[in-house]
């Protein structure tokens, strides 16, 4: 069986029109070009990006991060204990987990709130609420380690601490857990 051969009109249908084939060619030099005078993008005006160091910072908050077990107060790392783990959730109005448990808790990546004993009913409101809204890996337990701070949030080989609790640092509590519940061991 043959093949029939294409016509010449078919032929020249086929062929790009030399003037397509210089305009693409001049397309594709000048890109690059047009891309690097435009220089590097911002962000937009109305989402500075901040870290959680900043955000710390401008609630009067002091953050501190790790790079091993530093025998903190409260702990952010520590020795654990498979059999004795503590419930997500607000521990208000009931026994706090032991510290044993807290850490447990921090290895697997969950974010614990502390108190000291004397902030006040009022002041741990807010701090409830927080916890509340979304209580999945996360834990709010009044101190039982004798900390010099009056609110800690802790994860994994991460400390911050705040003077008290007023819109700003429970804005900045709220960061610390977006950005650093899943922190752990993953084990």
């Amino acid at each position: 069986m043959r093949r029939s051969r294409p016509t010449r009109a078919a032929e020249a249908r086929a062929r790009v029109p030399l003037p397509v084939l210089v305009a693409l060619v001049a397309l594709l030099a000048a890109a690059p070009a047009g891309l690097a005078m435009t220089g590097p993008r911002k962000p937009p005006a109305h989402a500075p990006a901040r870290t959680l160091a900043e955000i710390a910072g401008r609630a009067g908050c002091k953050l501190t991060e790790f790079d091993h077990d530093p025998r903190s107060n409260p702990p952010v790392s520590g020795p654990v204990d498979e059999r004795i783990y503590a419930p997500d959730g607000s521990y208000v109005g009931r026994r706090s987990p032991s510290t044993l448990a807290t850490v447990h808790a921090l290895l697997h990546g969950r974010v614990v709130f502390q108190y000291s004993r004397d902030v006040s009913a009022t002041d741990i409101a807010p701090l409830q609420r927080l916890v509340g809204r979304r209580p999945s890996r996360t834990l709010l337990v009044a101190d039982n380690t004798g900390m010099r701070y009056r609110v800690a949030a802790t994860a994994y080989l991460t400390l911050m601490t705040c003077p008290g609790v007023d819109g700003r640092t429970m804005a900045a509590l709220a960061a610390f857990r977006d950005r650093r519940v899943g922190f752990g061991q993953a084990f």
